[in-house]
């Protein structure tokens, strides 16, 4: 473990032991708002680049009362991307909703040619999580057929970019979000944080109670911390809302069960 120069967490609570000093300091933590951030710290919404592109996409499809799609991955951070996904557009009124997890050994990792060919009817928007970056030609099947298409990712984009409708990916070339840390799950939750953010701001909610995202965040904790994205102060600030409502007993069936 690499050690820091003694100033560098002098911020840090005197009062904690030395070993653990160096362990948060190693992980970027230098002061006690960033050992306990919280959720009113998170980077907001609007700083992503893509954020008012990939909202104003979403709120047309849901006003169209449109079908959506979510092709999601296979691992922990697609699987639940997915579910956020999904229970967090029903929250914010899609009423037509589905998912699909590829058989990579069938159709090939994420939104390929290979996925969009077994939809029996295209979705009007297909979303993806946790991939789509890489997936040049899936897309462009999917406009083939007359979807519109949201990538929402995490992974480093290659030299060309999916000719997607929008695109919400914290490592993009320029991107201004300021953090490049968050999993799928992550960049899966800022785009339901976006969409109620305009909602809002469009007078949605002027006579109604405005849907609550928190019950989301156990889910969003789970697939961070499992993908082993840096817990820089940003996921550590959705790790730690989830892991306080597992430790509450608010969880969802599924984690409590597990």
């Amino acid at each position: 473990m690499q050690q820091r120069a003694v100033n560098a967490v002098a911020l840090l609570p005197h009062e904690l032991h030395p070993v653990l000093t160096r362990v948060y300091a190693a992980r970027g933590a230098l002061d006690a708002a960033s050992i306990a951030p919280r959720l009113a710290t998170l980077h907001p919404p609007h700083s992503f680049s893509g954020m008012a592109a990939a909202v104003a996409l979403l709120g047309d499809v849901l006003a169209r009362d449109g079908r959506i799609l979510i092709v999601g991955d296979y691992d922990c951070d697609g699987a639940t991307g997915i579910a956020v996904g999904v229970r967090g557009l029903r929250l914010l009124g899609a009423r037509h909703i589905d998912y699909a997890v590829p058989n990579r050994f069938v159709h090939g990792y994420g939104l390929s040619p290979a996925l969009v060919a077994t939809l029996a009817q295209a979705p009007d928007l297909l979303i993806t999580v946790d991939n789509g970056i890489a997936a040049l030609e899936g897309v462009a099947a999917a406009r083939a057929r007359g979807c519109r298409v949201l990538v929402t990712d995490h992974h480093l984009p290659g030299a060309a970019l999916p000719a997607a409708d929008a695109i919400l990916n914290p490592n993009l070339p320029d991107e201004t979000f300021a953090s490049s840390a968050l999993a799928g799950v992550g960049v899966m939750f800022y785009l339901l944080l976006g969409l109620r953010a305009a909602l809002r701001a469009q007078g949605h909610y002027r006579d109604s109670r405005e849907p609550d995202l928190a019950p989301l965040l156990d889910l969003v904790a789970l697939g961070t911390v499992a993908d082993l994205v840096p817990l820089d102060a940003n996921n550590r600030a959705l790790a730690r809302a989830g892991l306080a409502r597992m430790r509450g007993g608010r969880s969802t069936p599924g984690i409590a069960a597990l």
